[in-house]
């Protein structure tokens, strides 16, 4: 299981509780951020500004300890991805800041756990279905009729994201216009087929 430490940004930048508003506004937006953590002239840790307390329209001079939310919620590098989640769920909140001795060395959104419980999620379905499909790059994967709106759809398999040659499967769909492959995550079990390349003597 991972832990928060596997998924924290260990670059964490901190505004002072004496700022202002404007420039915190417009360090998250050149950051492409959404939390910043707030300390006091000792370094203390004592709030966090989020998009969420930047809503509201305040002035560009507005201090930031009347804007920023507290008590600041923490947890340990060595917590798990789904106690933190957990937690988040508790708490209604979207971001962890990760302090270790007492020292701020990370922070950790939704956004970042709900990516990791997504993928170990799709790796766990894709492990315990049985029979579910096995591809390499170059076979092609066919959708019966009853699934779709047509007789069958078919498309060139790109790259096969899944261990041991499981899905999820980065799928050219043949009657697709454009250029753009597609990451396919599930087969409909009954309705897919993969036809490997050695035997149609594509190889």
């Amino acid at each position: 299981m991972k832990t928060l430490q596997d998924v924290m940004s260990p670059v964490v930048r901190t505004v002072k509780d004496t700022e202002v508003v404007g420039p915190v506004r417009d360090l998250m937006l050149d950051n492409q951020v959404h939390g910043v953590p707030v300390v006091d002239g000792s370094g203390a840790l004592v709030g966090i500004v989020t998009s969420s307390d930047l809503v509201e329209e305040w002035q560009p001079q507005q201090s930031v300890a009347t804007v920023m939310s507290g008590p600041v919620h923490t947890a340990s590098p060595f917590t798990s991805v789904v106690d933190g989640a957990r937690r988040m769920l508790d708490q209604r909140i979207h971001h962890l800041v990760i302090v270790q001795a007492d020292e701020l060395v990370g922070m950790v959104s939704s956004f970042d756990l709900l990516q990791v419980l997504a993928g170990e999620a799709e790796a766990a379905a894709s492990l315990a279905a049985p029979g579910r499909p096995t591809a390499r790059s170059g076979d092609v994967v066919v959708i019966r009729g009853h699934a779709i709106d047509q007789a069958e759809r078919r498309g060139v398999i790109i790259d096969v994201r899944g261990s041991d040659g499981g899905p999820p499967f980065v799928v050219q769909w043949l009657d697709d216009t454009s250029d753009e492959p597609h990451e396919v995550l599930f087969f409909p079990g009954s309705d897919a087929d993969i036809e490997h390349a050695e035997a149609s003597g594509r190889r």
